[in-house]
């Protein structure tokens, strides 16, 4: 189910809220060279979807194994987060390049919420990617509170809160549209069961678990554990972020590290262009834009996708200011 966002709180599993309605967006800016990594290769359905055996209060599959499973290793690319500073970190979001997401909203001129991109996300990054990764565009990621190397319970965790431009994300930020993404596995009806954190960047962090919706985030990365009593405890995802961040949720404007306010350096790179986008929360590395995401004018500016020539890392984006 969804719940209303007005204090932040999201979906449990199942999904059964109702579709979301158009909103209009655009992607101020966004880096558009040929990505490193392959797209990450998912099923077209989440492990949930119409599923009875994950429904109500049971999420033990047994020894039944997912016929849609992608090829490892896992974390699959793609899906890969984690937490540095204000200048380096990954969250997931609703994968544009989705078949399942541009056939149910983008090609309907439509935008997914965090609930309905339960099962279909992709990393998006600031700073350095990880593997499969795209940046965040220019201007998304409004404020950021980091927080590194906390403790509860006797295990160790980091954390990041902060809103969103829903509007350049294309997603859509009101009414019923909560969700949570985590690394819980297919056994116990995971929908994100190949997703994980990217523990090249935090190392020895192997959970994680992110709530978002109403253009509010929250998400943490942990030590093994994500039951009750661990800092990547799954079981409040119906509670939101308040309660999963035990009370620290941070929405004020500004990028913090540890309290302390944080210089954004990142930047992007050469020849990529912005238009009306703040500097704040501006990307760098290198991704594929797609041409299936539904964009419409936002500060004057209409971003146009790119089209990738023979894997070359070309820029071919042009950006209309209207």
């Amino acid at each position: 189910m969804s719940l209303s966002m007005s204090s932040l709180p999201v979906s449990a599993d199942p999904v059964t809220s109702s579709a979301m309605p158009a909103v209009t967006s655009t992607f101020d800016s966004i880096v558009t060279l040929a990505p490193t990594d392959p797209t990450p290769t998912r099923s077209t359905a989440p492990a949930t979807t119409s599923d009875p055996v994950c429904s109500g209060n049971n999420w033990d599959r047994g020894t039944a194994t997912d016929p849609n499973a992608p090829p490892g290793p896992y974390p699959v690319k793609g899906e890969q987060v984690y937490i540095l500073d204000p200048n380096n970190y990954c969250i997931n979001l609703p994968n544009p390049e989705s078949s399942f997401l541009i056939e149910n909203y983008y090609s309907q001129g439509q935008f997914p919420s965090f609930v309905r991109g339960e099962g279909f996300v992709r990393s998006f990054c600031v700073g350095a990617l990880s593997p499969g990764s795209l940046p965040m565009p220019a201007g998304a990621v409004k404020s950021l509170h980091i927080t590194t190397n906390r403790n509860l319970n006797g295990k160790a965790y980091h954390q990041i809160t902060g809103t969103l431009d829903c509007e350049i994300l294309n997603m859509t930020c009101t009414g019923d549209n909560g969700g949570q993404y985590d690394n819980v596995p297919y056994k116990n009806c995971g929908k994100e069961p190949y997703s994980g954190v990217d523990v090249t960047k935090n190392p020895g962090f192997i959970d994680y678990v992110e709530i978002g919706g109403n253009g509010e985030f929250c998400m943490r990365t942990c030590v093994e554990g994500n039951q009750l009593g661990d800092p990547c405890n799954v079981k409040n995802d119906t509670n939101g972020c308040e309660v999963l961040t035990g009370g620290t949720m941070d929405r004020s404007p500004g990028f913090k590290l540890n309290g302390v306010e944080v210089k954004i350096t990142a930047t992007l790179p050469p020849g990529a262009k912005t238009s009306g986008a703040s500097s704040s929360a501006k990307a760098t590395g290198t991704a594929a834009a797609t041409s299936a995401v539904p964009t419409s004018t936002k500060s004057g500016a209409l971003a146009q996708s790119v089209a990738v020539l023979g894997g070359a890392f070309a820029v071919m984006a042009a950006y209309f200011v209207m």
